[in-house]
């Protein structure tokens, strides 16, 4: 397989590739992430096969609106309003999932999800009309990319397409697991623990 390197003028293409069920590395707020389309669970299988991820570790759903999130999560009154409070942001919540949604999770009860402060992933996922399984487009165990060359030094051959850009200095979201009775900060990024602890008073 060649990997393509896109510039973020090509979004119908990039979409176009995600729709054919190919795998393609895109620039997010934080890092770059390997964009997976949720229409078919065999892509999910597909992403834990080219990251070498274990199955144990659930990859996180990047959506483009609060409706997204209501359809596949149960929420919380406190829940929802931290998440009108914090998304679109540099934050991932773990929720509890559906029933009947994603049922090839299997025993993963929950769901990790984002979603981005940025205009061009929105739009992406508008384009395909549902969202996004979007890990960090890295092989599990190594650096984290942040830009197209890092991506393309780890996943080369092995993923469609690559968006071309650089965004040193980002890092990842933070993590905050929210489906008990008290906030657990499982990684501390951009936003801090305090403020999210400041919200559920």
């Amino acid at each position: 397989m060649i990997t393509k390197v896109y510039n973020k003028s090509e979004i119908n293409e990039v979409s176009e590739q995600l729709k054919k069920g190919e795998l393609v590395a895109i620039m997010t707020d934080t890092v770059y992430g390997l964009a997976a389309s949720t229409h078919d669970e065999a892509l999910y299988q597909k992403l834990i096969d080219v990251k070498h991820r274990p199955d144990t570790k659930p990859f996180p759903l990047m959506v483009a609106s609060y409706e997204q999130i209501e359809a596949v999560a149960e929420l919380e009154d406190w829940q929802r309003h931290l998440m009108h409070t914090f998304m679109p942001g540099a934050v991932t919540f773990i929720f509890k999932r559906k029933q009947g949604v994603f049922d090839f999770l299997g025993n993963q009860d929950t769901l990790g999800i984002r979603m981005a402060d940025d205009v061009w992933v929105q739009e992406l996922i508008d384009k395909l009309g549902h969202p996004l399984w979007l890990p960090s487009a890295n092989i599990s165990g190594m650096p984290t990319a942040t830009s197209s060359a890092m991506v393309l030094e780890q996943l080369d051959g092995k993923i469609a397409g690559v968006i071309e850009g650089d965004i040193q200095g980002k890092i990842s979201s933070s993590v905050f697991d929210l489906t008990g009775s008290q906030v657990v900060c499982l990684r501390e990024g951009i936003v801090p623990l305090k403020a999210i602890l400041e919200e559920v008073k």
